[in-house]
């Protein structure tokens, strides 16, 4: 069977699955009908598409809602602070490409299971809302920041939501903060897991990853150790700069400054090729052909390189991410400029904003969550030690407590109780296994190339 129609198969039986028709692009004034009422699940007899087969730019927006009625309730790790939340939240995963149905289903059941209700929408041009009401892919200039952000209203509108907490995720982190900006009425507060910011946030990534690991100038004693190894490598030409960058990024962010010192003193014995050959692999995985269903980058990264410089002139050294996205940067728009700009935005957010910043976060790193923090008057910087990129995919329950703090308005204690997040036990998501998979290459390393 196609493993394409399987995975269709397994995403429609999600729990808490339902659909509203949406445009494709944005209409005239006056001239959009009102999203339809959450309807059956899609495929299901008498859900929207069969309702109403018509040909017309529309396609069927998925998403999913669940809470504790969805899920049996069960035990959890760490007690929620109360009973059922005052605020649902809508949760929305990085990329641009995560799908939502699939990859974060553990990640529902986990909310429901300390009373947390949840919405999920499946990204247009992604997953279950990838095709128009004929079948064909949405088209790449249907793609934009605005369009997802109006999905996200439409579908509030469909369920009766007035307010929510708004949770973002990397890319994620760049739509709330757009819904926030388009409809600050309908935002009880913001949780920003590694957020994006600005134009600028490329720079500062590869000047923050080349002084910790690179020159050495900043971090600790272990940090600096790595980094004049790393630079040994590069002086030495014993790999290529861009593609040890890229993977020194990876592995220190996923596994940890102890993974990656044994990768590099592979990579200087000679003894890491499966390690390598597996890198390669799972950083085309943003960016190649994806898992349908899970990671689905070809169409929503017209956002990427049109809406948020993805290919920014970078300077061709290590740490510069821009040349993991030049194998396909003819397939897509030349940038436009960023649709919204947030630095202006964020001092006139009157909500909670709560910030998450992963101590070994390279992508989006310390220095632009802290900048969040300063721009929002209601901004708090929540630290996560020993932790990479997206906490919602490695490390979910910091970022379950932050919304949940907003949700039933407790956010004030946070700031008498700063340890509220510390020794969270780690719950991992979709990202969960990587470390595992790192390591146990690197093991073949060692043994099969004696």
């Amino acid at each position: 069977m196609d493993r394409s129609l399987t995975m269709r198969r397994r995403a429609l039986r999600v729990p808490g699955l339902r659909s509203i028709r949406r445009p494709i692009g944005p209409r005239s004034a006056g001239a959009e009908a009102p999203a339809t009422g959450p309807g059956p699940r899609a495929g299901a007899p008498g859900a929207p598409s069969e309702q109403n087969p018509h040909t017309g730019p529309e396609f069927d927006l998925h998403y999913v809602r669940t809470g504790s009625s969805t899920y049996r309730r069960g035990s959890d790790p760490v007690a929620p602070a109360s009973g059922t939340a005052a605020l649902p939240l809508v949760i929305i995963p990085g990329g641009p490409g995560l799908a939502s149905a699939l990859p974060y289903d553990q990640v529902r059941r986990r909310a429901a299971a300390r009373g947390l209700e949840v919405v999920m929408v499946e990204h247009r041009g992604v997953g279950l809302s990838r095709r128009d009401l004929d079948g064909h892919d949405l088209p790449q200039e249907a793609m934009s920041v605005e369009l997802a952000v109006a999905d996200l209203a439409a579908v509030l509108d469909a369920e009766g939501i007035d307010r929510a907490v708004i949770i973002g995720s990397s890319y994620g982190t760049y739509v709330a903060q757009a819904f926030a900006v388009d409809h600050p009425d309908r935002v009880g507060g913001l949780v920003l897991d590694s957020p994006m910011l600005a134009e600028s946030d490329e720079k500062v990534a590869r000047e923050f990853s080349r002084d910790l690991l690179y020159c050495g100038t900043a971090g600790w004693p272990e940090t600096r150790l790595l980094a004049a190894k790393v630079y040994d490598l590069v002086d030495t030409g014993v790999v290529d700069e861009l593609t040890l960058g890229r993977d020194v990024r990876i592995i220190y962010e996923f596994a940890g400054p102890r993974t990656l010192d044994r990768f590099l003193n592979q990579v200087k014995a000679g003894r890491a090729k499966r390690t390598l050959a597996f890198l390669d692999k799972a950083a085309s995985g943003d960016t190649g052909e994806g898992l349908p269903y899970y990671m689905e980058f070809d169409i929503v990264g017209e956002i990427a390189f049109r809406e948020l410089s993805f290919f920014a002139a970078g300077d061709g050294r290590i740490f510069d991410q821009t040349h993991e996205f030049e194998a396909i940067r003819s397939k897509y728009s030349d940038y436009a400029g960023q649709p919204y700009d947030f630095p202006a935005a964020l001092p006139t957010f009157d909500f909670p904003v709560l910030v998450l910043s992963g101590e070994r976060d390279l992508r989006t790193p310390r220095p632009v969550a802290e900048e969040i923090v300063r721009l929002a008057p209601r901004g708090h910087l929540v630290p996560l030690p020993d932790s990479g990129h997206s906490a919602l995919d490695t490390h979910l329950l910091p970022v379950l407590v932050a919304a949940e703090a907003i949700a039933t308005g407790r956010v004030a204690e946070l700031a008498w109780n700063p340890e509220r997040f510390a020794g969270l036990p780690r719950v991992t998501g979709p990202s969960g296994i990587l470390p595992r998979l790192i390591d146990a290459n690197l093991m073949l390393d060692r043994i099969l190339s004696r």
